[in-house]
């Protein structure tokens, strides 16, 4: 995306307010004193400063491109964006350096001198330790003189987002009794009206046109269409707990990676996935042009919900049949409050993380519990593969 100057400021650097302070003080102590020297390396300091403020008097008129190699990472995966600055003079711009700004933090990157009308590509490597939507931008052109003591910087408008996935475990979904086509479907036995929207994807051609997302297409610079499906056909709803009371830091992380873990699973059998996050601010991830379970996963926050009426009221207004996955931590009385609307689904399973290892079952109802998701999806696949589940 093209970015050209919006703002300009410039002053002394913390080098330079040093010297400025230090050249006053010399120049009041000499004149003050009578003390040649000193008044003479107070005029040094402040001949400096000038000097210093001419030589970034020039601006390079440039023009920045952003792209990244890719808007859709995994925790832990190599993301990186690159800055294509082009010279827009016929004069070569003087050295400046490119600052991205990754969620506000600055990572700068020297451009060096550039030809009048020449392009110079700049890799900035970003990584990902940590779950969540990454505010890319704005770009600030930054010059300094060789010194060190007056920096101007021209700020470049402009954003985009890097969405970082939380990790996935291999696991097996819940079996359903009836698996649904993937891609949802209209047959004669379905009801009237129940096809539904459940997300957003990229175009393909074949796609009915009426189905374009016109706002999402503008915001991602692709063509987006709505998904639908058959929503008579049986589905697994995942509801994520977010509630900080319940959940540390930590354990909130890994409630997401199981998330996340079983979503995929339910999806790669063919099955439809409704995912719930409690407390959920869908306004954000629509501007940011999210779209899909994963991508609402990155975004997830804790809340700061109370008690578990928030999370049973989710689950009643969950589409009744098929499966309830609710993931939560090591609250006690939850299970009892879930249990109470099993009767609305085939089959219910609560999974408590950042407890010790434990299993119990009554007819459709499976009650887990595990210290982290990797712990948590491997029992729970020995479970489904033994037919416990």
């Amino acid at each position: 995306m093209t970015r050209r100057s919006a703002g300009r400021r410039g002053g002394p650097t913390a080098s330079g307010w040093a010297v400025l302070g230090g050249a006053a003080v010399l120049l009041a102590a000499g004149t003050g004193l009578g003390f040649a020297t000193l008044t003479g390396l107070g005029l040094a300091g402040a001949a400096a400063l000038v000097l210093a403020a001419a030589a970034t008097l020039r601006r390079p008129r440039v023009r920045v491109d952003r792209a990244l190699e890719a808007d859709r990472v995994t925790v832990g995966q190599q993301a990186a964006v690159t800055l294509t600055v082009a010279n827009l003079g016929r004069l070569p711009a003087p050295g400046f350096d490119a600052v991205e700004l990754v969620d506000g933090g600055p990572r700068r990157i020297s451009a060096g001198w550039l030809a009048g009308g020449a392009r110079r590509s700049l890799r900035i490597p970003i990584d990902t330790p940590r779950r969540g939507l990454v505010r890319i931008g704005p770009v600030l052109v930054e010059r300094l003189d060789p010194l060190g003591l007056v920096r101007r910087t021209r700020h470049l408008p402009g954003r985009t987002w890097l969405w970082v996935h939380p990790r996935r475990h291999p696991m097996r979904p819940l079996p359903l009794g009836h698996v649904p086509d993937f891609e949802g479907r209209i047959s004669e036995n379905a009801p009237a009206g129940s096809t539904s929207f459940v997300s957003l994807r990229e175009y393909v051609p074949g796609d009915d046109p009426r189905h374009i997302h016109w706002a999402s297409t503008a915001r991602t610079g692709a063509l987006m269409v709505r998904e639908h499906v058959d929503s008579s056909d049986p589905a697994t709803t995942v509801l994520l707990d977010t509630r900080a009371d319940v959940l540390a830091d930590a354990t909130f992380e890994e409630a997401v990676e199981f998330a996340a873990s079983i979503a995929v699973a339910s999806q790669r059998a063919g099955h439809r996935v409704a995912l719930s996050v409690l407390g959920e601010d869908r306004a954000l991830i629509d501007d940011a042009g999210g779209h899909g379970v994963l991508d609402r996963l990155a975004a997830a926050r804790m809340s700061a919900e109370s008690g578990p009426a928030a999370l049973v009221r989710l689950a009643e207004r969950a589409r009744e049949g098929g499966a309830l996955v609710v993931v939560s931590g090591p609250e006690p009385g939850l299970v009892a409050r879930i249990a109470k609307v099993r009767r609305r689904f085939a089959r219910v399973a609560i999974v408590q993380l950042g407890a010790p290892a434990a299993t119990s079952r009554r007819p459709g109802l499976l009650v887990l519990r595990a210290p982290a998701a990797a712990e948590a999806a491997g029992l729970w696949t020995r479970l489904v593969a033994g037919g416990t589940a």
